[in-house]
């Protein structure tokens, strides 16, 4: 089952549920917030998202996450708790183009290994995942 939680929830109180609402379970298939496309028209910020996907978590403040609400390329890894603070968190961000392969390149250096899926993107959007210079993404031409 997929997981998403909201900002809050992963910054502030992070010991809290994710975000989720019991028709959820009410069908076989994957059910997800509603979320909408970011407009690229000026970077992304934490501050800009509501709804993270949960790509995956572990303890001591070690978390990967994926912008849901708005639905954008920028990721967030968070990599433990600062000194003397149970609530403030080490955070990256990843945006834009090669940010997948940023991303997981980071995760095996914290020891968190995530899988990776085909997903169909169309042309006109390939510009916001495909690196130019060192890219995993392969392009279609008709």
């Amino acid at each position: 089952m997929h997981e998403y939680k909201s900002t809050y929830n992963i910054l502030t109180r992070p010991w809290e549920n994710e975000v989720f609402e019991s028709k959820m379970m009410d069908y076989p298939w994957k059910v997800a917030p509603p979320s909408k496309d970011w407009d690229y028209k000026r970077e992304i910020t934490i501050e800009d998202v509501d709804i993270w996907e949960v790509i995956t978590e572990r303890g001591n403040g070690l978390g990967i996450y994926a912008a849901w609400t708005p639905y954008a390329e920028f990721y967030m890894i968070t990599t433990g708790w600062k000194p003397n603070s149970p609530t403030d968190r080490k955070i990256e961000t990843f945006y834009g183009p090669g940010s997948q392969e940023k991303v997981y390149k980071r995760a095996a250096e914290l020891d968190m290994p995530i899988a990776t899926y085909k997903t169909w993107v169309d042309d006109q959007d390939i510009w916001k995942y495909k690196d130019k210079d060192n890219s995993i993404f392969s392009q279609h031409n008709n």
